[in-house]
């Protein structure tokens, strides 16, 4: 690597790199859609046995491991691609809008000239990874999301009135919308890095740090989780 010609500044400089890579970072592991479904499921499970309390400390401890754990493999799996690839590599990848697992497969089959065991494996292994992925990630997001679109169709669809509509109209409602959306998105096939740094990991960002923030300010209910030093690092981030 030439040092001379990393800049500091600038569009495409180390302070602009890193601060966009935080918001990419905050987006990739990002699990917010599924907490509001996994906090009823454990109130259900543990409040009328052992109170609130418990169960916040309950679902805080398990959040905790579970987003280590989360940390760990993504983070490992990400620097074994960055050892593995030059920047030249990365950048192909990129502009095919490929997993980088299916990269990897097409990189060594060109570089043998055939496809050998490795690349095989790579190839079959980059498919089933990618599905159960998509799957997990879709079922986490879609939950929350139909959670949150029903609760807006009822709002300015039926005015908050439960009783004007049927749960099953309102996930009627909501999965049309979602479905449709999500077909369109795939049809048009966005790169997604592109995507995500210029629209999804801003907004995500915001949501997930300043909205949590206000919500602390102006909510009553969260009174106790004001003036902590760790709600300033989440603002000024």
């Amino acid at each position: 690597v030439d040092l001379g010609s990393l800049s500091l500044t600038g569009h495409d400089g180390i302070l602009i790199t890193v601060w966009l890579g935080i918001s990419i970072m905050v987006f990739s592991f990002n699990f917010s859609p599924i907490v509001s479904s996994f906090v009823v499921s454990k109130r259900e499970e543990y409040e009328k046995d052992f109170g609130r309390d418990f169960t916040e400390r309950k679902c805080s401890q398990i959040i905790s491991r579970a987003s280590m754990l989360m940390v760990a493999v993504v983070m490992f799996f990400a620097f074994s691609c960055l050892f593995t690839l030059s920047p030249a590599n990365m950048a192909e990848a990129k502009a095919q809008n490929i997993p980088v697992l299916s990269y990897l497969a097409n990189h060594f089959a060109s570089m043998t000239g055939t496809k050998t065991t490795f690349a095989i494996t790579l190839e079959y292994a980059a498919s089933i990874i990618a599905l159960v992925a998509i799957f997990k990630s879709f079922f986490g997001h879609y939950l929350g999301t139909l959670e949150g679109l029903n609760g807006l169709v009822l709002k300015f669809g039926y005015k908050g009135d439960k009783t004007k509509v049927s749960l099953g109209k309102l996930n009627t409602i909501s999965m049309i919308f979602i479905m449709g959306s999500t077909w369109v998105v795939a049809y048009a096939n966005p790169n997604i890095l592109d995507l995500i740094e210029a629209m999804g990991a801003p907004i995500i960002a915001s949501l997930l740090c300043l909205l949590p923030m206000y919500a602390i300010r102006k909510a009553p209910s969260l009174a106790k989780y004001r003036g902590r030093l760790d709600n300033v690092f989440v603002t000024v981030i």
